[in-house]
Formats: C-alpha cells, sequence, structure tokens
C-alpha cells in the first residue's frame, strides 16, 4: 500500500514533536513555577506516551491481512486512541490533584515573560502538527492519527488558555488565577478525553457505524438494476482501514449462474468503491420469491405473478432489516 510510509512518517513526527514540546515546557515551569504552566506540562506527557503507541499502533496496523487476522491489524488503533483517551482523563486528575491545594498555599508565578514566549511557540506548532495529524489521517483513513491531531489540537488550547491566565495576572496580581488557569485546564481536557474513551470502546465493541452504513447504502441505490432485489441483513464490521461486509440480496430465482454471478462482482465492485478503502464484500443471494413481484422492474419478466407497483430508493432501515420481504410488507 502505498500509503504506509506517509502514515508511518505522521506517526514518528508526531511523537519527535511531542517530546521536544514536553521538555520545554518542563523549563517554562522551571523558569515561572506556574501551577497552570505545570498542567499544560503534564498534559505533554500523554502526548509523549500515545505518541511512541501510536508509532507502533500504525506499524501493526499497516500490516497486510494474514492467516491470523483475516480482518487485518487495524483494530489496534481503536486501542490506541482508548488509550489515549484513557491517559487524557488521568492527566486531568492529576492537574487537579495539583492545583486545587494551591488555592490555600498559592505560590505567585515568576518569569512570566519567558513562560509565555515558551507556551506561545509550543502553542503553535501544535497547531501546525495537529491540524497536519489530523489531515493526514482523514486523507488515510487512521483513526489513531485522527486521535493524535485531535489531542495536539486540545493541547494548543489549553497553551492558549494557560497564557491568558498568565496575562490575566500580570495585570491583576490576583494569585489564585494561577491554580483556577490550571482547574480549567483540566476540565478542558476531561471531557473530549472521555469522549475519545467512549469512542474507542464503541469501535472495539463493533458498535454499528451509521455514516459508514450511510455510504453502503447510497452506493447501492448508485448502481441499482432491473431483478436486483431487497438487500437486507447488511452488516459492516470495521478493523482500522479494512472492513468487511456482509450482505443479502434476492435475484430473480431463474438467472443463469453466470447472471448471478455478474451481479454479485457489480454489487461488489460498487460496495469497495462506497467504503473508499480496503476489505471484503460477502454476498449472499437469495431467489426471488411471488410477494416480490410489485417491486420487481424487469419488463420481460415471463414469471410474474403480480404487476409492477414501485421500485423506491433503498433505505438505510430496509437494507439492515434481519428479515425478508413478505407479502404484508410490500407497498401498495
Amino acid at each position: 500500500m502505498d500509503n504506509i510510509p506517509a502514515l508511518r512518517m505522521a506517526a514518528r513526527l508526531a511523537f519527535i514533536t511531542s517530546l521536544l514540546l514536553l521538555m520545554a515546557k518542563f523549563g517554562a515551569f522551571y523558569l515561572t513555577g506556574s501551577k497552570a504552566v505545570l498542567s499544560d506540562a503534564i498534559e505533554s506527557i500523554i502526548n509523549v506516551v500515545t505518541g511512541a503507541f501510536l508509532v507502533l499502533s500504525i506499524m501493526v496496523s499497516t500490516r497486510p491481512v494474514d492467516e491470523n487476522h483475516p480482518y487485518g491489524h487495524g483494530k489496534i488503533e481503536a486501542f490506541s486512541a482508548g488509550l489515549e483517551g484513557g491517559l487524557i482523563v488521568l492527566a486531568a486528575l492529576m492537574i487537579l490533584i495539583e492545583a486545587i491545594p494551591a488555592f490555600f498555599s498559592p505560590h505567585p508565578p515568576t518569569n512570566l515573560g519567558a513562560g509565555i514566549f515558551i507556551l506561545g511557540g509550543a502553542g503553535l506548532i501544535n497547531l501546525i502538527v495537529g491540524m497536519f495529524l489530523l489531515h493526514s489521517g482523514k486523507k488515510h483513513k487512521s483513526e489513531a492519527l485522527r486521535a493524535d491531531g485531535r489531542h495536539l489540537l486540545t493541547d494548543f488550547y489549553t497553551s492558549a488558555g494557560v497564557i491568558v491566565g498568565l496575562l490575566l495576572y500580570q495585570v491583576t496580581g490576583l494569585v489564585w488565577i494561577d491554580p483556577l488557569v490550571a482547574c480549567l485546564v483540566a476540565v478542558n481536557i476531561l471531557i473530549p478525553g472521555t469522549r475519545l474513551f467512549n469512542k474507542s470502546i464503541k469501535n472495539l465493541m463493533n458498535e454499528a457505524d451509521p455514516e459508514l452504513i450511510s455510504r453502503i447504502v447510497e452506493g447501492l441505490n448508485k448502481i441499482k438494476k432491473p431483478g436486483w432485489l431487497y438487500p437486507h441483513k447488511l452488516r459492516a464490521l470495521r478493523s482500522g482501514r479494512y472492513h468487511h461486509v456482509d450482505l443479502h440480496i434476492s435475484l430473480p430465482h431463474y438467472w443463469t449462474l453466470s447472471q448471478v454471478h455478474a451481479a454479485e462482482q457489480e454489487i461488489t465492485e460498487a460496495l469497495l468503491e462506497a467504503i473508499g478503502e480496503e476489505g471484503d464484500i460477502m454476498i449472499h443471494v437469495d431467489p426471488c420469491e411471488p410477494p416480490y413481484c410489485p417491486v420487481c422492474d424487469i419488463e420481460s419478466c415471463t414469471e410474474r405473478g403480480a404487476e409492477f407497483s414501485n421500485a423506491s430508493a433503498w433505505t438505510v432501515q430496509e437494507v439492515i432489516a434481519a428479515r425478508e420481504l413478505k407479502s404484508d410488507n410490500i407497498a401498495e
């Protein structure tokens, strides 16, 4: 796959950037002694850990399908995103533990100019790299890259918030502003961290992806042909960039094996194009039955038992339904 070098390069860039910014932010904390700056530095520890695991997950997820992993190795990306979400939540709790006592025994920050300069530079780098990772993750269908990109953007907003807090302290001289900003940082990263963790759990549990299902149904409707009747029992499993799709569809019972095979091939190609990623399509063909006649638009059918009524576009609800078409739910 041509995009593997690009994926690995992006992952290494994320790790190296996080490592350098970690050292810069702890340097800023050493200079200022600010709890708000410390909160930003603690979040950067998480960036380094998740960046290292991102490199590993990209290396594993880009391996081809093998005998022991027939659906590929992409699930490690969901695990990587879950780890990142969990560590973000842990970082938020650590920040709160450091910041709350500072309300009762505050220590005024020092060397604010140098600290603001360092955090400003670190935040700008996070913004640039985060946007790059989001773009790369979307382009190469990598959930792990997208998750790390969102985290770096969160880190950018964190740094911006800390800088605003330091400037407010510099203007007002109110010592409690510093721990307050640290607590706000903790809450700010706690919410996206929880969402990221929950999303990864849903992915690992193979929860249905409505956007993916909609793309598949849209792809089917685009190539719908006479004789293709009532697709149903659609199931889609995602493993990183790899997808496995199961689909039942009814075809005229009098078609030859060659006609059925040609229809299967055309449907398979359409679904792979709709997914836009790697995967395999398993199509189970059912023979048509008399209740299907009102929705069958084959004009020359000699087996017709009822007049054609309509062949409206297939809906998501119909295509994912487990039951086959019956005479009592034919559209009049």
